[in-house]
């Protein structure tokens, strides 16, 4: 034989035993690309099964939505009513709130004459009554002159 052939010989022989080591390895290589088409087969199943129930939830959540604003639109004309009744109490407290601040400071007044005068006891409770009722008096008087002035303007 000469060198060439037992070159080729060797060439063989190692490529006849890298076969022979390759087979196990392709073989499990084989198995483990099996098992991951099989994996993705399922995985494909379970994610059109996701897709249609989040398409049947998603549908689900616009119908309740679409249900919400629908009783929320019908909700609105009390939540006006309630508003107004809201203003409307809110003038309602400010005008009583004006009256007794009125009245706290002719009482005030009162209270003080009564204190410059250096009265006590009873004597100071009759004169805060009647001073109070003096300053009512005086008021009463003063809208009628104005009731006055308005019929005359209306007059002319």
């Amino acid at each position: 034989m000469d060198w060439l052939g037992i070159g080729v010989l060797i060439l063989a022989i190692g490529f006849a035993v890298l076969v022979v080591l390759l087979i196990p390895v392709l073989k499990k290589l084989t198995e483990t690309l099996d098992n991951t088409a099989k994996t993705i087969s399922q995985a494909e199943k379970s994610l059109d099964d996701i897709t249609s129930e989040t398409k049947l939830v998603l549908y689900n959540a616009n119908e309740t939505l679409m249900d919400v604003n629908h009783k929320v639109s019908k909700l609105d004309p009390l939540f006006d009513v309630v508003e107004d009744a809201g203003q409307a109490t809110h003038h309602l407290t400010e005008t009583l709130a004006d009256y007794t601040g009125a009245k706290m400071d002719e009482v005030k007044t009162g209270a003080e004459v009564g204190r410059q005068k250096n009265l006590k006891g009873f004597v100071r409770g009759v004169a805060l009554m009647y001073y109070l009722r003096k300053a009512n008096k005086k008021r009463k008087g003063q809208a009628a002159e104005a009731k006055v002035k308005v019929t005359v303007k209306e007059d002319i």
